[in-house]
């Protein structure tokens, strides 16, 4: 029999592998892709809750970094909301006009982190343009 810290340690690796799965389906043509993409979102989510309530017994298994406050939160919602936009767009066919929004973005964006993020996102878009 395992232990919840057994649990916990496969609930991480699921979650990883879910995430793995959601940028491949973000990156092969598996239409309705933002469908299966919020399914996938929802399966993590689902872990989460479990890891919560594993957490709520066991405190010493939560790990530090859910308790750090994100260190540029305000980018943080600026490419939230550039990239939603660009998925949407993505989605409806809009690839060019996706890409100029993700390139507006990384034109004025001061986040390193961030304005790698979108170059990434511009660079795989300009590569499936491509193929």
């Amino acid at each position: 029999m395992g232990s919840l810290e057994d649990l916990d340690s496969t609930l991480r690796m699921a979650t990883r592998l879910l995430d793995a799965a959601a940028a491949q389906v973000r990156d092969l043509p598996l239409s309705p892709v933002r469908d299966h993409i919020r399914l996938i979102g929802e399966a993590m989510a689902k872990i989460f809750e479990i890891q919560e309530t594993i957490y709520q017994l066991h405190p010493e298994f939560r790990p530090a970094y859910l308790d750090q406050r994100p260190p540029n939160p305000d980018a943080d919602r600026r490419l939230t909301r550039v990239l939603a936009d660009a998925y949407r767009r993505s989605d409806s066919g809009d690839r060019s006009g996706t890409i100029e929004s993700l390139q507006s973005f990384a034109s004025t964006e001061t986040s390193e982190l961030h304005l790698e993020i979108a170059r990434h996102e511009i660079e795989r878009l300009q590569g499936q343009s491509n193929a």
